[in-house]
């Protein structure tokens, strides 16, 4: 997890491109707005990265002084007015990002179950999985998201053939953000599977 003021900086910054973002086609933008020299680039921005860039923040937010909180506060403020205002736009972009997601995951289990995938690609992989879960939020319930649901549970079932249970495998102050319960997947591992 990127530091306090790294991710109220990119959350903010996704947030003021967010509108541009919304009235485009494309599913990742690139922001205008550059990460600090001695920090990691920023990230396209996307609806998926946008939610677990706030979920990092929300994790953070006992260990931030008083000027980190009054601003995450103002950008939660500034989040809610833009859902308010865009919210079919965020579920049609969600929608289309779903599907994105779920096959980037289908791609990594494939290669899970082939052998061509290590304990780290998991690590790393399963921000795709998250990131299905919390655009489902965003979504409206129709023929096209309950079939991308369908077609998720029957990627989990073969997720369970293909891991063991785990602690939890992000930092740990995520740990409430994604509970067990429906997010199943960040406490398992991959078992060792023989080429």
């Amino acid at each position: 997890m990127e530091s306090i003021d790294y991710n109220l900086d990119l959350f903010e910054a996704m947030l003021d491109e967010i509108e541009d973002f919304l009235l485009s086609v494309d599913i990742f933008w690139p922001l205008a707005k550059r990460a600090k020299p001695d920090s990691p680039p920023y990230p396209r921005l996307s609806t998926g990265g946008l939610l677990m860039t706030q979920d990092e923040s929300l994790a953070q937010e006992t260990e931030m002084n008083s000027d980190q909180k009054a601003r995450y506060a103002n950008l939660q403020s500034q989040w809610k007015r833009i859902l308010n205002k865009w919210r079919s736009a965020l579920g049609r972009k969600s929608e289309q990002e779903m599907g994105m997601r779920l096959n980037l995951w289908r791609a990594y289990l494939s290669d899970l179950e082939e052998g061509n995938a290590s304990h780290f690609d998991y690590h790393r992989e399963t921000r795709n999985r998250v990131q299905f879960t919390r655009l489902r939020t965003l979504t409206a319930s129709n023929s096209k998201t309950l079939k991308l649901e369908k077609t998720m549970r029957s990627l989990d079932a073969r997720l369970l053939n293909l891991t063991i249970a785990s602690k939890f495998i992000w930092d740990d102050r995520l740990r409430e953000t994604y509970p067990e319960r429906e997010f199943g997947f960040l406490y398992r591992q991959p078992r060792e599977i023989s080429k």
